[in-house]
């Protein structure tokens, strides 16, 4: 099975862009999605490469001046932040995004040559990675013993050097370390994608950018996750942060780092308003700058739907692809039918519920009860999941989605 082909924005890098040949940082060791990411770069073509033990080994490299930038996961749509990343950064000074891309990641089960799955007794990956496959594990490898590592590569120099049985990682990994392709797509979500950053010393890019860039900032604040709850609703609800995604993990310590994205570039009014909003309720919030946004890619056959397929010298679908896309959309349009069904009967069920509560005197809104389904729905769904879970209750309120 071949890599997943990344997805890069195309036009103009952002912030100052390294020199040529120049000198890249990324998580590794070899063989990781970060290396694939960095790697899918055009400029990185010719230059050195360096891998980092953690992204905070990373980050001291280039903030120490021995790497040109430093190409880094910051979020999965299954798993959310990558905690590790978002933590270093916080803790980096001066730091720009100069770049973003979006990687299909799918896993295999990689073992030594001769190795079992009924042999299998521990099995090592990135926390990430152990969140995507945890069902997996589960129905097929209910005694497993799990071992958390900084990287999938690294998990899968453990199998190597048996100090585990085996390693959750891409399938491409398995080369650079002598292992077996066990089982294939042993994810628990199709689909799902990650994203990372390349990452430079000093501001982002000043000048207005094209209408797709994004504009990210970074915080560490006193208080946990938790006791965070209120502003990230706040951000949610006022009229010009609704499309600004807000997101905190812990610091590790008794702290948080919040992260946060805007679309749109900083010379932008709407996204200027929107960061200075941002600032008056987080104190200390500071820009990692402006710059291209990829796209996500989706990946529901891999690299085999990664093209569209068209006719030679017109770019139009062929007659088997327009036949393809009829019965697609004939099928959404069945999904579309049982999801209108289900949401009446969701909406009629919570109006029982509203009736029940106001009869005995109480509110007919549980606040406590709607933060767990907007975090269930964006567990579930990625960033844009609080977005449908807030349509989805407003609707439930009695009130049209704003």
């Amino acid at each position: 099975m071949k890599a997943p082909t990344p997805h890069v924005p195309t036009g103009p890098a952002g912030g100052r862009p390294p020199r040529p040949q120049g000198r890249f940082a990324y998580l590794g060791p070899a063989g990781t999605f970060t290396e694939l990411a960095l790697r899918s770069l055009p400029e990185v073509a010719g230059s050195r490469l360096s891998p980092a033990a953690t992204a905070a080994d990373a980050l001291t490299s280039l903030c120490r001046g021995a790497v040109d930038a430093a190409m880094l996961p910051v979020h999965n749509t299954v798993a959310g932040l990558v905690a590790d990343t978002v933590r270093a950064a916080a803790e980096s000074p001066a730091l720009s995004v100069l770049k973003e891309v979006v990687l299909p990641v799918e896993f295999a089960l990689l073992v030594r040559p001769g190795t079992r799955l009924a042999q299998i007794r521990t099995v090592s990956g990135h926390p990430h990675a152990g969140a995507q496959v945890r069902g997996w594990l589960d129905r097929r490898l209910p005694e497993v013993r799990w071992t958390p590592a900084p990287s999938n590569a690294e998990a899968a120099r453990r199998v190597r050097d048996r100090e585990c049985d085996a390693a959750v990682a891409g399938d491409f990994t398995a080369a650079h370390y002598g292992l077996r392709v066990l089982v294939t797509g042993m994810q628990d979500t199709a689909g799902a994608v990650t994203r990372f950053l390349l990452f430079a010393r000093g501001r982002g890019r000043v000048g207005a950018g094209p209408a797709d860039d994004r504009t990210s900032l970074i915080a560490r604040v006193e208080s946990r996750p938790g006791a965070l709850d209120g502003l990230i609703e706040d951000v949610r609800r006022h009229p010009l942060l609704r499309a600004v995604s807000v997101q905190v993990v812990s610091d590790g310590r008794s702290g948080s780092v919040l992260f946060a994205d805007c679309p749109g570039s900083i010379e932008q009014s709407a996204t200027r308003r929107a960061v200075d909003l941002l600032r008056l309720r987080v104190p200390g919030l500071r820009s990692l700058g402006s710059y291209p946004s990829a796209a996500r890619v989706p990946t529901h056959e891999r690299s085999r739907t990664m093209h569209t397929e068209s006719t030679p010298g017109t770019g139009s679908p062929t007659k088997a692809g327009s036949g393809d896309i009829a019965r697609l959309r004939e099928q959404i349009d069945a999904l579309d039918r049982s999801l209108i069904g289900t949401l009446k009967e969701r909406l009629e069920t919570s109006r029982q519920i509203q009736r029940i509560r106001t009869r005995g005197g109480g509110s007919p809104v549980d606040s406590g009860r709607e933060l767990s389904i907007r975090g269930r729905y964006a567990d579930e769904l990625g960033e844009g999941g609080a977005g449908v879970a807030e349509a989805l209750l407003e609707m439930c309120r009695g009130r049209a989605p704003r």
